[in-house]
């Protein structure tokens, strides 16, 4: 039950977001076909809302724990980090409740006044009981990532997402015969059977660390307890710049929810046309930041990482955290953005049942590696104390973002792919300042060569690998749908041939991408290693035939 490397705590939580992500597409396939794109539609209206009550609930306090936490861990004094993290919990209890009660009360007005569709107040207020249980679990993931202890967080994850998706499936369509409203609601109650699967799985790891793990007060005297007063100060002062950035995110979302379908319908597009505009929009959104689950991973465990460096003085350490986190981040985000605009239409048809959700993406694939090199920014100034940047950064984002959207979205031809445009401007814009504010603070060059250059150079050759292979094993499966012998793939033989196409086409690119790095020197052993369990032996044996260095 040791503390995790940095790397290796993100390889962990990443495994555990693929793994939710993946248990996600099944509601992402089924979802749309038991709700229809209204459904879904709904569901992103009343998203904004949901997200900035939880975000204001928890109001920064986990990441302000994490850190603080950090700091008296590297001193030795488990005894202030559990202090700690029992002050905080009681302020999360409290601004959970407060904020559900408020979510709750204010429903019928957000609905009647913002999104102005009636028929989202079933599914808004189907969300609010799982406000005050997600604030508490971040509390519980707040202590466990200070500890730098990422598997408690990890399998929460999981458990919650199998919850949450179950749920969100079987009382979609138990309620879908009620009517469309009915349906939505029923899978957005599915947030809060996720929530409270997680909460039974944070509160058994919490009790099992504390059975097995003694506390223990370092070169701090036992007796000597921190001020509550002291402990409230550090913490607001490093979660309110945190909460005032992260309502900037719904608030980002709202710029969609609510001024997106007032210039589309102004553009002369009806309201059934706007909602299923939104609605492929929201699930072009869910594909982009899928692959953005490595780079949050690494934001959430660069926060403790950094703190633990910065108080032990070790400013080398830090720099050196630094340019693996960024190199990292260029590494897995350039493939990603690649993959996505490639297979933008032929993967939403996949996963979605509609390929008109690949016209928003197309564009949003090319916000992945902006996005991820924000986000893993932001978690190293947080990490360092300069909270405030982040969010001044975010501003200038946001700003980008309902500039473009207004423009471009009261636009006829444009339409629903204005809001893609805002939205990865707004990430480019706050990505570069990010980056360009964490290098001047920790004083140290980046390789670009190493960084952007050598996996630049194998996306261009992945990129017409994988639609090659697209093409080919397309019209592959095709021939072999229409064979008398194979029946089940004549029942639709587009959507057999495009899915396996699909499938073939992204491990083509993925082993095309493997192989270049190994090719050019951009794979390093070290990024083996960070596999949990075979990372170790992987790494050997690569490094064996001079593969990895």
């Amino acid at each position: 039950m040791g503390k995790h490397s940095f790397t290796r705590g993100a390889a962990i939580l990443a495994s555990a977001s693929i793994i939710s992500r993946l248990l996600g597409v099944w509601y992402i396939i089924a979802l749309p076909r038991i709700i229809r794109d209204e459904g879904m539609g709904l569901l992103q209206m009343v998203r904004p809302f949901y997200n900035l009550a939880v975000i204001l609930s928890i109001a920064g306090l986990p990441v302000a724990l994490s850190k603080l936490v950090a700091e008296q861990a590297a001193l030795g004094n488990t005894r202030g980090a559990v202090q700690v993290f029992k002050f905080t919990l009681a302020m999360l209890v409290l601004s959970g409740t407060v904020f559900t009660l408020l979510l709750g009360v204010g429903s019928k007005w957000f609905v009647e006044n913002i999104v102005r569709d009636p028929l989202a107040y079933p599914p808004l207020l189907a969300v609010v009981p799982s406000v005050c249980l997600l604030a508490v679990v971040s509390a519980f993931r707040g202590f466990f990532q200070g500890m730098q202890y990422m598997t408690p967080t990890a399998v929460s994850q999981v458990v919650e997402q199998m919850s949450r998706v179950a749920a969100m499936i079987i009382l979609g369509a138990m309620l879908m015969p009620r009517g469309v409203e009915y349906g939505a609601a029923g899978a957005a109650f599915g947030s809060t059977v996720g929530a409270a699967a997680a909460l039974i799985v944070m509160v058994f790891y919490y009790f099992r660390w504390r059975k097995k793990r003694p506390l223990t007060s370092g070169n701090i005297r036992r007796d000597a307890r921190m001020p509550m007063a002291f402990v409230l100060r550090r913490l607001v002062a490093v979660s309110l710049p945190i909460v005032l950035g992260s309502i900037l995110w719904p608030m980002m979302q709202m710029i969609d929810t609510s001024l997106v379908p007032l210039r589309m319908q102004a553009a002369g597009f009806s309201r059934d046309a706007v909602r299923e505009a939104v609605g492929y929009f929201g699930m072009a959104l869910s594909l982009m930041h899928f692959p953005n689950v490595f780079t949050h991973a690494l934001s959430v465990t660069l926060v403790p990482a950094v703190a633990e460096a910065s108080a032990l003085h070790s400013y080398h350490q830090v720099q050196h955290r630094v340019n693996e986190a960024v190199r990292i981040t260029v590494m897995l985000g350039l493939p990603a953005s690649t993959g996505l605009l490639v297979l933008a239409d032929k993967a939403a048809f996949l996963l979605f049942g509609y390929a008109e959700a690949g016209e928003p993406l197309k564009i949003l694939a090319l916000g992945t590696l902006p996005l991820g090199l924000f986000q893993v920014c932001s978690g190293i100034l947080q990490g360092l104390g300069l909270v405030v940047v982040p969010v001044r950064n975010l501003v200038v984002g946001a700003a980008v973002k309902f500039a473009v959207n207004y423009w471009l979205t009261g636009l006829p031809e444009v339409g629903i792919k204005g809001a893609a445009w805002g939205t990865v401007l707004s990430f480019a814009a706050a990505g570069l300042l990010n980056t360009a504010a964490v290098y001047r603070r920790v004083r140290v060059r980046p390789n670009w060569r190493e960084a952007l250059l050598k996996p630049g150079l194998v996306c261009l050759i992945m990129a017409l690998g994988v639609a090659a292979a697209y093409d080919g094993l397309y019209s592959l499966f095709t021939l072999l749908a229409a064979r008398d012998d194979w029946p089940w793939a004549q029942i639709n033989p587009t959507v057999f041939a495009n899915g396996l196409a699909v499938i073939g086409a992204v491990c083509a690119g993925a082993g095309i991408y493997g192989l270049g790095l190994v090719g050019t020197g951009a794979l390093h052993r070290r990024d083996v290693e960070m596999i949990p369990k075979i990372g170790g032996k992987l790494s050997r044996w690569l490094s064996r035939y001079g593969w990895v260095r």
